[in-house]
C-alpha cells in the first residue's frame, strides 16, 4: 500500500509428511509456487571486531638517518605498534598489512601534522548522515597540536585509515550483511579491496580519485539521498520519521545491489507489488504483481532471466498436495481427474480415484497439463536460482484488483506477463501470442540475458523524481533497522 508521496529535486488436517530429498529436488526443478520457505530469524550479529596488532620493522637505512622527514615518519610509524584500537577483522588485517610493510609511508600526516588529504577525509566522514549512515560510527579525534605529538599522531593515522576504510566499505556494499538478517535474503556480498584502497589513498594527492569510484553514484541512490535531506529539513510530523527510516533502509539495500544498476534490468519490488522493466535506465513497464503470503514469503536475491516457457506444465508441490488437495480427495477421490490433473504413482499414471492416498506422498506426482486453467497460466519467466522462484501468468485475475497482494506460495504472478515476455524477448505481443497459440510446452531462450533483482524497498524513486513510500509488509525494514543499530552499538565499543 502506498502510504505517502513526496516530490524531490531530480538528482491442512492430518500428519505432515516430510518430502524426501528427491521430491524436494523435483519440486524445485519444476515448481516453486507452493514450496514453504520457513524463515530463520535471530538477533543480528555484526562482524567480528578485534584489536589491531601492527608489527613493524624499522627500515634502518642511511637515507632515513640523514633525512629529518624520513626519521620523523619512521618514528611515527613505529608508534603505530602502540596504538590501542579495534576494527572489523578484515579492516584490522588490511591495516596490519599496510603499516607493517617497511616501505609504508604515513597517509594522513606530514611534517606539520594532519595534511590536506586528512582534512578532506574528515570532511567526508562528517557528511556520513547525508549518505544515510551514522556519523558516530566514523568519528575521529583530531590531534591537540600540543607538545610532542608523535604518539597522538600515530593514533590519528591508524584511526583515520580505519574509519575511512569502514566508511568507504559501508557505502560500497552496505553496513549490514543481509544474509545474516534471515534466510529470506540471498546475496553474494561485493568484495572490497581494503589493502589496495589503502595503497591508493597513500599514493594519491586527490582523495576524490579513490572515493569517487567507491561511493554510490546510481541515480536511484542520489534521489534517495536527496529525499533524505528534504525529509530531515522539513518540519512536518506524522510519517516523517517513519519515512526517514524507510529511506535510510532503502539506501542500505541499494548498496547490496551492483555498484551501478545496468541499463536494462527487471526489478520486482515486493512492498509495491510491482515488477518493473527498465531499459536505458528508464521505466518501460510497471506491472502489478502478486507475491508470497506471510508464511510463504518471497525471497530477496539477484539472478539472470534466461528462458520464457510457453504453455507450462505445473508440477504440484507436495506441500500443496498435502495441505490443499487431500481434503478434496477425502470427499471425492476423483477430484483431481475432474479438475484435469494427471496423477502418477512411482512413475505410473493412473486415475486419482485409484490411488492409495495413505501411502507416502513421495511416491505420488501430480501435474497439471498446459491450458488456460493451468495455475501458471500461459507462460512463465525463468531465472535459475536456489529458491526455485520465477514469474508467471495466472488464471486467477481477480487477485490483481486487491490493494495488498500477498496470495502466492512464493513465486511472482504478473498481471500482464505477455508484455514482460515481449520486452525480454525484444519482440511483439503478436509474436508472444503465436507461441501461446500452439498449445504446446515450449522453452525459448531470451536473446540476451537480463538481470533481475527480487527486492524489498519501502521507499523507491520513480523516473520523474518522486520517491514513493510503501508499507513494510513483511516487517523486514524493522529487522534491518535493528541490525543497523546493533552494528553501531558494536562499533561504539571498539
Amino acid at each position: 500500500m502506498i502510504t505517502n508521496l513526496r516530490w524531490i529535486a531530480p538528482l491442512a488436517a492430518g500428519l505432515f509428511l516430510l518430502p524426501t530429498t528427491a521430491s524436494v529436488a523435483y519440486a524445485k526443478t519444476h515448481v516453486a509456487d507452493g514450496l514453504a520457505k520457513p524463515d530463520s530469524v535471530a538477533a543480528y550479529n555484526p562482524p567480528d571486531v578485534r584489536p589491531i596488532h601492527i608489527l613493524r620493522k624499522s627500515r634502518g637505512s642511511l637515507a632515513t638517518f640523514f633525512d629529518t622527514l624520513s626519521r620523523r615518519n619512521e618514528k611515527l610509524l613505529q608508534g603505530t605498534m602502540q596504538v590501542s584500537a579495534s576494527a572489523n577483522n578484515d579492516i584490522a588485517t588490511a591495516l596490519e598489512e599496510y603499516y607493517s610493510n617497511p616501505k609504508a609511508l604515513p597517509i594522513w600526516i606530514d611534517d606539520k601534522g594532519p595534511n590536506a588529504k586528512a582534512l578532506g577525509a574528515l570532511r567526508l566522514l562528517e557528511q556520513a548522515e547525508d549518505w544515510g549512515l551514522s556519523a558516530a560510527d566514523y568519528r575521529v579525534e583530531i590531534p591537540s597540536g600540543k607538545g610532542d605529538q608523535t604518539q597522538e599522531l600515530a593514533v590519528f593515522e591508524v584511526t583515520l585509515s580505519n574509519k575511512l576504510l569502514m566508511f568507504l566499505q559501508d557505502n560500497y556494499r552496505g553496513r549490514i550483511d543481509p544474509n545474516r538478517l534471515s534466510t529470506y535474503y540471498d546475496f553474494k556480498r561485493k568484495s572490497f579491496g581494503l589493502e589496495a584502497t589503502l595503497v591508493g589513498l597513500a599514493a594519491t594527492r586527490n582523495l576524490s580519485e579513490i572515493t569517487s569510484r567507491l561511493l554510490p553514484s546510481d541515480p536511484k541512490f542520489r534521489q534517495l539521498a536527496q529525499e533524505l535531506k528534504v525529509l530531515r529539513s522539513s518540519n512536518r510530523g506524522g510519517d516523517t520519521s517513519t519515512n526517514i527510516n524507510k529511506v535510510v533502509v532503502a539506501m542500505e539495500e541499494i548498496r547490496w545491489l551492483p555498484h551501478e544498476l545496468p541499463d536494462r534490468y527487471v526489478l520486482v519490488n515486493q512492498p509495491a507489488y510491482t515488477a518493473y522493466y527498465y531499459d536505458e535506465g528508464r521505466t518501460v513497464l510497471a506491472i502489478k504483481a502478486v507475491i508470497g503470503q506471510q508464511n510463504h514469503q518471497t525471497n530477496v536475491f539477484n539472478a539472470s532471466i534466461k528462458t520464457i516457457e510457453f504453455n507450462p506444465v505445473w508440477g504440484v508441490p507436495q506441500s500443496i498436495i498435502h495441505n490443499e488437495m487431500l481434503q478434496h480427495l477425502r470427499h471425492d477421490p476423483a477430484y483431481l481427474d475432474k479438475e484435469g490433473y494427471k496423477v502418477s504413482v512411482k512413475g505410473v499414471y493412473m486415475a486419482s480415484s485409484k490411488v492409495d492416498w495413505s501411502q507416502p506422498l513421495k511416491n505420488i506426482g501430480v501435474v497439471q497439463p498446459p491450458g488456460p486453467d493451468n495455475a501458471l497460466g500461459r507462460l512463465k519467466i525463468l531465472f535459475p536460482n536456489s529458491h526455485a522462484i520465477y514469474m508467471h501468468d495466472t488464471p486467477s485475475r481477480g487477485r490483481f484488483a486487491s490493494q495488498d497482494r500477498m496470495f502466492s506460495h512464493g513465486c511472482i504472478r504478473l498481471e500482464n506477463p505477455r508484455a514482460m515476455a515481449a520486452a525480454l524477448m525484444k519482440t511483439s505481443l503478436s509474436s508472444i501470442d503465436k507461441h501461446i497459440e500452439t498449445g504446446t510446452k515450449t522453452d525459448v531462450s531470451v536473446p540476451e540475458e537480463v538481470p533481475v533483482f527480487i527486492s524489498y524497498f519501502t521507499a523507491w524513486p520513480s523516473d520523474d523524481g518522486i520517491v514513493h513510500f510503501y508499507d513494510d509488509i513483511y516487517g523486514r525494514d524493522e529487522a534491518t533497522l535493528k541490525a543497523i543499530q546493533a552494528t553501531s552499538t558494536d562499533r561504539s565499543r571498539s
